[in-house]
C-alpha cells in the first residue's frame, strides 16, 4: 500500500519519524551552491507572506506500519540539508524554547525517566553517520571552527562545508528575522511524504522519479535494482559497500561511464534505450547469485582495468612493454572522442601483453584514422564492435578487424596531407598537434595551461610576409607543416609578425612577460634551426609532420 500526506517540517522531522539513509542510496552530493539557495528560497519565501505553506518537495520512505524508522529512497539530500540547516539554527539561537524547537529536529537527548536513548532525527549513509552526527548533529558542533574529524569522503567534505556556508548566512540575519526563519521552516514549510511498506513499490516509485528527470542518476538507478535482488540484508549492505566504494575511486561519472563501456562490450551495439532500462532489463529475471556474480566476476575487474586506463597506469604490464603501452594510451587518450574505451578496456581484461601493445597501437591508428576520415559516431562504433567481436571469438581475426580499409586510409590521408586547420574544429587540430609533439619531442611535455594552435605564415599576413604569393598562402597557412603549438599567452604574443620577430617570441626573447619565456613544445623548438620561413621551409616541415603521424597511425 502506497500512502502519500502533505506534513510539516516539524512534523517530518519529529517524533513520528527517525529516517536511516540505506546502503544502497548514493552519496549525499549537495554543494554548498545548492545549500544557500535553499536558505535564499526559504527567506524569499517568508517575506512574500503567502497564504499557502511553502513546499520543499516530495520524500519517499520504507517505512512498515507501526514503526518509526522509515529508510528513504528518494530526498535524501533534501532532508540531509535541511537537518543540517536545523542544526546551525540551533546553534546560533539565544532563547531556550528556541534551541529546543530545533534541536527536537535534530537530535534526541538522552532521558533515563523516559526510557529515552541519545539518538539523531535522521542517520546519515553508514560510511558518513558517525561523522555528520559528531560533527553536525550533536548540540553546538556546528558552532565549532572544524568537523569532530577530518572528512574522509567527498560526502562528509559537502557536509562541513555547508554547515559552514550556511552558518555564515544565518549568522547576518538579525536575531528577529532568523527566529521569524525558524517560525517559518518548522512550521509554515511543508513536504509531500509518500511512505510504502515494500522495497519494490518504493523502488518504482523512485524509477519513476528518475523518468521524469529528477536528481537522480543511471547508476543510482541500476544500484537500487541490482541490490533488491538481494534477501539477505547483510549481504546487500556490503554489495553496496563495494558499489559506494567503486564511485569513490572513479568518481560517480567515470564509474557510470565504466557502466555504459560494460553494456557496449557485452551488447557490441549502440544504446537505444537509457543506460539504466538496458541494466534492468539484463538482470529482469536474476536472482542474488546472478547478481552477485556480476558483481565479483564482470564489474570487480572491469573496475580494476578501467581505473588503470584512467590512469594510464601501466606498472601492472612487464617492465619491456611499459613504455610502448603509456605511449599508445597517450595517443588514445587525446582523440577528440571516447568510443574506443571499450575496445582498450576489452583488450586489457583478455589479452596478454605483447598482443595488448600491438592491438592498443592499431587502435590508435584506427580512431585517429576515423576523426580523419571524418565518420560519425554510428560508423565509429560499427567499426569498434567488429574488434569487439574478434576479442570474443577468435582473437587471430584481431588484425583484419583493425586494418583500415583502402577508402579509409584514402580519406584520412588526404585530410593530414590537406588544410587541416580549415576541415575540423580548432581542439581536433590541437589534439593532433599534441599527438605530434609526443613523437617529435625526446621528452614530451605535460603542460597543464591552455595550449593554442599558432599559424607560423598568419592567417592574416601583415608587412613581411610578401615573399608568400596568393596560391601559396591557400596551400600554406591551413596545413599541418604551417601549424605550431603554443601557450595562450605566447600565441597572442606572436600574432600577425614576421617570422623574425615570431623567432623571438618562440624563443624567449620578446619584450613582454608571456614572450620572454621559450617555448617548450617540440614542434616550436624544431625552428630554431629555420632561419626564414618559406616555401620550402614549409614542404620539408610538413612532409616531415606528416610523415611521422602516417607511420604512428598506420596510414
Amino acid at each position: 500500500m502506497i500512502t502519500a500526506s502533505e506534513q510539516t517540517v516539524y512534523d517530518v522531522l519529529g517524533d513520528r519519524y527517525l529516517h536511516e539513509i540505506p546502503p544502497y542510496q548514493r552519496p549525499y552530493a549537495w554543494t554548498e551552491e545548492e545549500a544557500q539557495q535553499l536558505l535564499v528560497d526559504l527567506l524569499e519565501a517568508m517575506d512574500a507572506n503567502y497564504d499557502e505553506p511553502y513546499f520543499l518537495g516530495s520524500i519517499v520512505l520504507i517505512k512498515p506500519e507501526g514503526e518509526t524508522v522509515g529508510q528513504v529512497v528518494d530526498g535524501q539530500q533534501r532532508l540531509t540539508t535541511l537537518t543540517i540547516l536545523g542544526a546551525v539554527l540551533r546553534d546560533l539561537a539565544v532563547i531556550p524554547n528556541e534551541k529546543n524547537a530545533l534541536d527536537s529536529i535534530v537530535y534526541i537527548r538522552p532521558n533515563p525517566f523516559l526510557n529515552q536513548k541519545e539518538a539523531v532525527r535522521v542517520r546519515a549513509h553508514e560510511d558518513d553517520r558517525l561523522f555528520f552526527r559528531e560533527s553536525i548533529q550533536t548540540p553546538d558542533a556546528t558552532a565549532k571552527s572544524e568537523p569532530s574529524g577530518t572528512p574522509k569522503t567527498e560526502a562528509q567534505a559537502h557536509m562541513w562545508k555547508n554547515a559552514q556556508a550556511l552558518r555564515k548566512m544565518v549568522s547576518e540575519l538579525n536575531e528577529q528575522r532568523r527566529q521569524g526563519l525558524v517560525g517559518f521552516l518548522l512550521k509554515r514549510c511543508v513536504l509531500v511524504v509518500v511512505t510504502t511498506e515494500s522495497r519494490a513499490a518504493a523502488l518504482r516509485i523512485f524509477k519513476v522519479l528518475n523518468d521524469r528527470g529528477l536528481d537522480l542518476s543511471n547508476a543510482d538507478v541500476i544500484k537500487a535494482e541490482l541490490l533488491a535482488k538481494f534477501p539477505d540484508q547483510d549481504e546487500m549492505r556490503f554489495q553496496a559497500r563495494r558499489w559506494r566504494e567503486y564511485e569513490n575511486d572513479l568518481g560517480r561519472q567515470e564509474f557510470e561511464s565504466l557502466l555504459e563501456t560494460l553494456r557496449f562490450i557485452r551488447e557490441e551495439r549502440k544504446n537505444t534505450q537509457t543506460l539504466s532500462d538496458a541494466y534492468s532489463a539484463r538482470f529482469k529475471n536474476a536472482d542474488a547469485k546472478g547478481v552477485r556474480e556480476f558483481f565479483e566476476s564482470e564489474l570487480a575487474p572491469a573496475k580494476e582495468q578501467y581505473a588503470r586506463l584512467l590512469e594510464k597506469d601501466v606498472s601492472k604490464l612487464p617492465s619491456d612493454v611499459q613504455a610502448a603501452a603509456a605511449e599508445a594510451l597517450a595517443g588514445l587518450e587525446l582523440v577528440p572522442n571516447k568510443d574506443w574505451v571499450p575496445v582498450a578496456l576489452a583488450s586489457f581484461m583478455t589479452l596478454k601483453p605483447a598482443e595488448l601493445i600491438t592491438t592498443l597501437e592499431r587502435l590508435e591508428g584506427l580512431a585517429w584514422a576515423m576523426q580523419l576520415a571524418r565518420r560519425y559516431d554510428t560508423q565509429r562504433m560499427g567499426r569498434y564492435v567488429d574488434v569487439l567481436k574478434a576479442l570474443r571469438t577468435d582473437h587471430s581475426l584481431l588484425g583484419a578487424s583493425l586494418t583500415l580499409t583502402t577508402e579509409e586510409a584514402a580519406e584520412a590521408n588526404d585530410a593530414l596531407q590537406g588544410a587541416l586547420y580549415a576541415k575540423f574544429p580548432t581542439r581536433v587540430v590541437r589534439a593532433m598537434l599534441e599527438r605530434l609533439d609526443r613523437l617529435l619531442a625526446e621528452q614530451p611535455v605535460e603542460w597543464t595551461g591552455q595550449k593554442t594552435v599558432e599559424h607560423i605564415l598568419p592567417q592574416n599576413p601583415n608587412a613581411g610576409w610578401e615573399h608568400f604569393g596568393e596560391e601559396q598562402r591557400l596551400l600554406v597557412t591551413h596545413s599541418l607543416g604551417n601549424l605550431v603549438l603554443l601557450t595562450s599567452r605566447k600565441n597572442s604574443g606572436a600574432s600577425n609578425l614576421p617570422y623574425a620577430e615570431k623567432l623571438k617570441v618562440y624563443f624567449g626573447l620578446g619584450q613582454t612577460a608571456s614572450t620572454k619565456k621559450r617555448a617548450t613544445y617540440a614542434s616550436a623548438q624544431e625552428l630554431a634551426h629555420v632561419t626564414t620561413w618559406t616555401a620550402e621551409a614549409f614542404k620539408e616541415r610538413h612532409a616531415r609532420h606528416v610523415t611521422l603521424l602516417r607511420k604512428r597511425w598506420g596510414l
